[in-house]
Order: structure tokens, then sequence, then C-alpha cells
């Protein structure tokens, strides 16, 4: 028997998405989830030949009646389970909403740190601008905008996957993929930022190489155009894309090898994403000078600030609140540099060589991690329906199960393919694969032994994973017995009840704090965020919606500042007295479902400090903050409510 020896980077690959397999599992829903990626995989093993007889006609059909019904899905978790965006989106979004409205100001020291947000904060005002000429509100523009870009990503994908594969069974899965799990309805959904517009991008790039050689001159000037311009948007918006370059210059050496690159007629394409990195510099000169943006280099941090976080192991090489405040006492951007340069030494060194390869390890582990879709970003829903808080566990556990099982049943098949795939790069979708595949290790190896990493950092490579696994042809048929068909949909029907039983059970015994209703949106006190002045005799007023049972409310009052803060239950008047802990003002106890008042009062003789969210246009919460009685729509208070 021959043995199966994958290729050099598809093999590197396939451990790298081995120890993401493993990562994923390891939650008290591991072995539910472990189960049920076992049983769907082997019922759509068996089911795939039934699923590749299926006529281009009803595939058009289905897949269309169901991306249709995705988009009123959408539309309705939007509705009615808006959630309170809060750190690096709320500020991006903050500030695009203050240019949008005209104020050309950079008010916080936050783009000043982290200066590759500013085109993106640009570039949302610009959309917020176009739609209020139409009358749409900011909340409604931004909510446009998410599904615009996440529905547009998966149609395309869907489409490239199609062309690539042509493969009927393919492409119901990866519509299941996209549109029957929380891809979705959570994060790219609820919260707007760079991750989806950078997955697009990478796509879009994918597709303008794809079948390069053999295309009219035509339909290479407009894919040269698009492909000029989606470098340099990408560029922008995630500056780690720059892993695209050292992947074509892998893949072009290969080519070279091979005696193949005259073949490809890869040259110009490759030439054009470098123009497109190129002129992505001047193009953010111009964004700063349009936003009014102008760097302040006492704030920002040089790169090996995130060199030095991913070599923190007491993080994990994650984001460290030490090493970023250790950063802003540091009296000038040289002096964080001088700082970093010696201190990232000093960690490798204790680190040693096992310790370095074990952190590699646990840093891959956790850019691929996955299980926590619904909680990127997220600081709760604003006021979460009753349905969903009395059963948050099994909908929560839903969630995971449900995003991590789709991820392990593309990455096995990939992995499937990957380790019995022989580049033979006479074929142009070859070619693109093998790019996909080296770019994908890119973008590991540069969060994984370079940069600090996050779970969401990974998902960057999931439109790469798509277009390898569409693009690597498959292997000879094997015939399926007579009961194939039984076993299908015995397995398909009950990996589902195991999926929806070890939600119901286990996610209801997970200890976990569920947030009721939020108002989390803040620009937030370490980036200098001004509070507002609270003078003597003032009283706040904000509405809650409490709609299930909560035992505990906080509202972010400010460190030193002297209020009475209460909490009202407007159906029978009943009042609380919030008690001070720091800058918050805090209440222990349970509270039924209703409407509730939070208040705010001066009662001093001196003017007094309160963290007020405020934007222009975008509602941070269902009801407006009252001063003295005057209602402000777009001014709230920040505030949580739990059930602890």
């Amino acid at each position: 028997m021959k043995k199966i020896k994958p290729a050099f980077l598809p093999a590197i690959l396939i451990l790298c998405l081995l120890i993401g397999s493993i990562g994923n599992l390891t939650s008290v829903l591991g072995v539910p989830a472990l189960l049920v990626v076992v049983l769907l995989g082997a019922g759509l093993y068996f089911g795939a030949p039934r699923l590749d007889h299926l006529s281009t006609r009803q595939l058009r059909w289905g897949i269309g009646l169901g991306l249709l019904a995705m988009l009123i899905a959408q539309v309705v978790v939007l509705h009615v389970m808006p959630n309170t965006v809060y750190h690096d989106p709320y500020r991006v979004l903050s500030q695009a909403d203050q240019l949008a409205a005209g104020h050309m100001t950079w008010d916080i020291t936050y783009f000043w740190r982290y200066a590759n947000n500013v085109p993106l904060a640009y570039l949302l005002s610009l959309w917020l601008r176009l739609t209020q000429l139409v009358g749409l509100s900011t909340n409604l523009s931004v909510h446009l905008l998410s599904i615009l870009v996440l529905d547009s990503f998966i149609a395309l994908a869907l489409h490239t996957i199609w062309q690539l594969s042509q493969r009927a069974s393919l492409l119901v899965v990866a519509f299941g993929f996209f549109a029957l799990t929380p891809f979705a309805y959570t994060y790219y959904l609820q919260v707007f930022y760079s991750d989806l517009p950078t997955m697009l991008v990478l796509l879009i790039i994918m597709r303008s190489l794809l079948n390069w050689s053999q295309k009219t001159s035509r339909q290479r000037w407009f894919a040269g155009s698009g492909l000029v311009v989606a470098v340099m948007l990408g560029a922008m918006l995630k500056p780690n894309m720059v892993v695209l370059l050292p992947a074509l210059l892998i893949v072009g050496l290969i080519l070279a090898r091979q005696h193949l690159w005259r073949q490809a007629k890869l040259t110009l394409p490759i030439l054009l994403i470098v123009l497109g990195f190129g002129l992505s510099l001047p193009a953010t000169k111009v964004i700063d000078v349009a936003a009014n943006y102008q760097p302040r280099t006492a704030f920002s941090f040089p790169a090996t600030n995130w060199i030095l976080m991913g070599y923190n192991q007491h993080r994990n090489g994650g984001y460290s609140g030490k090493d970023v405040g250790r950063a802003i006492k540091q009296p000038s951007q040289a002096a964080r540099q001088r700082y970093n340069l010696k201190t990232i030494p000093k960690r490798i060194k204790t680190l040693g060589v096992v310790g370095v390869i074990r952190l590699w390890v646990v840093k891959l582990g956790i850019v691929l991690n996955v299980q926590g879709i619904q909680r990127w970003y997220n600081g709760g829903f604003r006021a979460a329906p009753s349905w969903y808080s009395n059963h948050a566990g099994f909908y929560q556990g839903l969630t995971v199960i449900g995003y991590v099982d789709a991820t392990l049943l593309m990455w096995g098949a990939l992995m499937l393919k990957l380790l019995r795939w022989r580049p033979d790069l006479t074929d142009p979708h070859q070619i693109l694969a093998l790019l996909a595949v080296t770019t994908a290790l890119g973008y590991l190896a540069f969060h994984t032994l370079l940069w600090e990493v996050e779970p969401r950092y990974g998902q960057a490579i999931l439109p790469l994973l798509w277009v390898a696994l569409a693009a690597i042809p498959r292997q000879a048929r094997q015939s399926r017995p007579r009961w194939a068909n039984q076993a299908s949909l015995l397995n398909s029907a009950t990996a589902l009840l195991v999926a929806f039983g070890a939600a119901g059970v286990l996610g209801a015994q997970m200890p976990q704090k569920q947030v009721i209703a939020a108002q989390r949106s803040q620009l937030s006190v370490q980036y200098h965020a001004k509070p507002k002045t609270v003078t003597p005799g003032t009283v706040l007023a904000e509405v809650v919606d409490v709609n299930a049972p909560a035992n505990y409310f906080s509202v972010q009052i400010h460190a030193g500042s002297q209020v009475q803060v209460t909490l009202t239950t407007l159906a029978t008047g009943q009042h609380y007295r919030l008690t001070m802990a720091g800058s918050v003002a805090r209440l222990h106890h349970q509270l039924a479902a209703g409407k509730y008042r939070i208040t705010v009062q001066n009662l001093t003789t001196r003017g007094q400090q309160v963290d007020v969210t405020h934007t222009y246009h975008y509602q941070l919460a269902a009801h407006p903050l009252t001063v003295n009685g005057q209602s402000q729509p777009t001014t709230s208070l920040i505030y949580t409510c739990m059930q602890r």
C-alpha cells in the first residue's frame, strides 16, 4: 500500500489546522461538538453523491430561496437583538459619526496610538454621509452596510466555490456553513469592523487571479483594475495583508523551479498587487489630510509593541494591559522602541527554546479558536428578549457547537484533500489553491511567530481555505453502499439531536454571567475621553428595558465623583440606592423584569464628573438620556444589567 505523504506547504497547514481543531474542543462542549462533527461528517460523506445529482435549476432555486430566508433572518436579528458595540469598533463608529456630522477633529488619543484605523473611520464616515442624503439614520446605515458587505461576501464565496469545483455537494455544504450557522447572524452582522471587509478583499483578490492566463485582454483590464483597488483598500484597512507579498514570492519561485512561470502568466498581476500596496501609502496620506488627522508620535506605539505582547507568556501572546500601561508611561515613541528592543530578547531568553515553541503552539490554538464568535466586541444585547435571556445557556451553547462544528467540518474536508494533494501547477486552479494555502500560512505565521493574537484574527484565512478546498481537485469517487442515503439522513438527524441536547443540558450548567440589558459603548478613560461635568442640582435620568429577571445593576460614573445614583421600578415606584465602588455605582439585588429608570443626581455644591457617551446621529440605547428633563436621544449613560 502506497504511503500518503503530503507536500511540504500543505503538510504545515494540516498541522496548524490540527492544533486549531484541538483548541476548539477544549471546553465543556468539546465532547458533544466532536461527536456532532463525526456524525455530520459521515452524513455528508454518504449523502454527497445524492447532492451531486441536483440539477443547476434546483441549486439556483434552493440556494436563492435559502439566501432570501437568511436575509430575512438577519433583518429580524438586527431589529430584535441589537447589541452594544464596544472597544475598537465603537471608537471607529463614533469617530465616523463625528466626521459625518462635519466635526473634523480627533478628540481622543486612540487614533494616535492606532493610526491603522483612521482610513476605516474616514471611509465609514463617507458611507454615513451618503446614506444621510437619502434620509437613513446612522443606526440603519451601519446595519445596511453590515448586511451589504456580509451578504456580498457570502454570495461571492458561493459563486467562487461553484466556479472552482462545479460540485453541487460542496456548494450546498458551503451554503450551510455561511447561512445556517452563527457566521451570518452574530459578529459579522452585528458589529461592523475591518475583519469582514478584509475577508471580502482577500476573496476579491483570489477571484481576480482566477484563470488569469486564460483571460482576454478586456477581462484582464477589468480584473487588474479591481485587483489594484482591492489590494490598496485591504492594505489600508489591515496592514498585515502584506503577507500576500512573500506568499506570491514563494509561489513564483516554485513555478520558476518547475519552468512554469511563463505559462502561468503571473508577472502582470503580481506587479499590480505590488502597485496596490504602493498606492496604499499615498492613499492613506490623502485620507489623513481629508479627515484633518495629524499623527502625534508622543502617543503612537511602534510595531515592536505588538511583538512585545506576542511574547508575553503570562497573556499567552495576547493583548496585555500591563504592557500597554508601561508603553503609555514612556515619554516618547523612541523611548517605547528602546524599551521594547531591550525587553523582547529578555522575554525570549526567559522562555527558552521549549518555552518559545510551547507559546507558538498556544498562540496558534488561540488564533484559530472560533468558540467566542458571538462575544467578539459584543458588550451584550441592549435589551435581550425574554425568550433569549430565559434560555441563554441553550442558545449560547448551540452557537458554540454550531460554529465550531461547521469550522471543523470544513477544516477536516480540506485536510483530507491536502493530505493527498500533489500540486499540478499546469492547472491554473491549483496555482490559485497553492497561493491560498501559502497566504493562509503567512497569516498564521505572522500572528504565531511575531505578533500578538486574538481568536478573531484567524478568521482572515477563511476565504483562503474555502478557495483551496474548492480549487484542489477531488479524488476519484468511491462507490457508496445502497444504504448510504438512509445512513446520511440518520447521521444528520442524530447530529442535530446531539447538538440540541448538549446545548440544552451542558449550556444550562455552564457558569456564566448573562447580560440582560446594557449600554457599554464608550471612548474610555484610557484614551482620555472627557467625562461630562454635572453642575449642582442637575439630574440625569434614563429608562432601561429589563426583559428578564436580573440580580446585578451597575452604572459607570467616574473615579472620585460624588453623585447619588438610584434605580427606580417604574411599575411600582420602588427605589434602590446604588453604592459606589471605584468608578462604578453598583446594586446587588434581585430585580424583576420590567422598566427601570436610572437617576444620577448631583446633590453637592460643586460640579461632579460623570462618564456619559455622546454621539451626533448614532442612537446608543432604546431610550434617551434626559438632563433636567431635556431629552438627548443620542446621549446615554454607561450601564450593565446582569444575571450573575
